[in-house]
């Protein structure tokens, strides 16, 4: 039986500039190739649900726009994606973005959310009758972020279990915590939602237990690039490596690794489980270049080798701090 999930939808039409370097402040570079490319957060998570077998819905606006129609086209090209509830705004634009990439695998991001900052409390309410049916759901913030909060709020109210990418970091209201079942900060997010400046495994730790303390449900899982992850639940912490690839374009790993997470936990899976699953598919998705819609539908034995790799030593690699 497929499981029913659902993401917040976010989604832009992306520009992306490829240079040896990244720029400094003030400083001209002549670029290396120019890519335009749809893709977003919400939209992100949604396709990485639906790769790992969950019927998805993604739940938010676009714009009467081209870009507004790629991302349905995008969506029904993939299967397993619905947008029955993704409103078609007549007045606002669907957002846009500047990605800056290295030869080095760094990569700087500007958005501008157009209309993700009209998604509304009734947009969301829309939804209600989905969203009961499912047990996961999946949120980040590039959306409206008080909106945001109501969801995240009225989910758990249904039952539903939370997942939060919580970038671009604002700080939260302490109130929204105890709504949030699964938070996923990078190591630059985490340190602005603890104020603990996030460097190393034990401060990963640190800053996994503050959140805990604020009150997330299950867990905290803080990303940390190539070091792999630290997990932190009220049963201990621990660090999980990720599998290792040849880096292509790391700019979705965070967006493949919590729509594969979302997946799992509506399947069943442990947190463990989840995580492992989680790692591989964003080992895939940076070992590949271009946008998460046409980075790894195509990929399903690449990805078995990865897996067959990873699970032969994960377990006696995963350490508890």
């Amino acid at each position: 039986m497929m499981e029913h999930v659902f993401v917040i939808n976010s989604y832009f039409w992306l520009h992306s500039f490829y240079s040896s370097t990244l720029p400094g402040n003030g400083e001209t570079l002549i670029g290396t190739g120019y890519r335009p490319s749809g893709g977003g957060k919400g939209v992100n998570q949604a396709f990485a649900a639906a790769y790992e077998g969950c019927y998805v819905e993604v739940i938010g606006r676009i714009g009467a726009d081209y870009a507004g129609e790629m991302c349905r086209k995008e969506c029904a090209s993939v299967g397993g994606i619905g947008c029955r509830y993704l409103q078609r705004d007549e007045e606002h634009a669907t957002g846009s973005g500047c990605i800056l990439r290295d030869e080095e695998g760094g990569n700087a991001i500007v958005i501008v959310p157009g209309v993700c900052d009209d998604f509304s409390k009734a947009d969301f309410d829309a939804a209600k009758e989905y969203i009961k049916k499912c047990k996961a759901g999946g949120f980040q913030l590039e959306v409206n972020p008080e909106t945001i909060g109501y969801a995240i709020k009225e989910s758990a109210g249904l039952g539903v279990r939370t997942f939060l990418d919580p970038a671009p970091a604002i700080v939260l209201p302490d109130d929204l915590y105890p709504y949030i079942s699964f938070i996923k900060p990078n190591e630059h997010e985490a340190s602005i939602l603890t104020g603990i400046r996030v460097s190393s495994y034990t401060d990963a730790r640190r800053a996994g237990y503050c959140l805990m303390e604020k009150g997330i449900k299950e867990c905290v899982i803080i990303t940390m690039g190539e070091k792999g992850c630290v997990v932190v639940s009220r049963d201990g912490a621990y660090i999980v490596p990720c599998p290792q690839v040849s880096v292509e374009d790391p700019t979705c790993a965070g967006d493949s690794f919590a729509g594969s997470f979302i997946a799992s936990i509506a399947k069943g899976k442990t947190i463990k489980e989840a995580v492992i699953q989680a790692s591989c598919l964003a080992a895939l998705t940076v070992s590949r270049s271009g946008s998460m819609y046409n980075c790894f539908f195509d990929s399903r034995e690449q990805l078995e080798k990865i897996q067959k790799r990873y699970l032969e030593k994960i377990e006696y690699e995963i350490i508890k701090i």
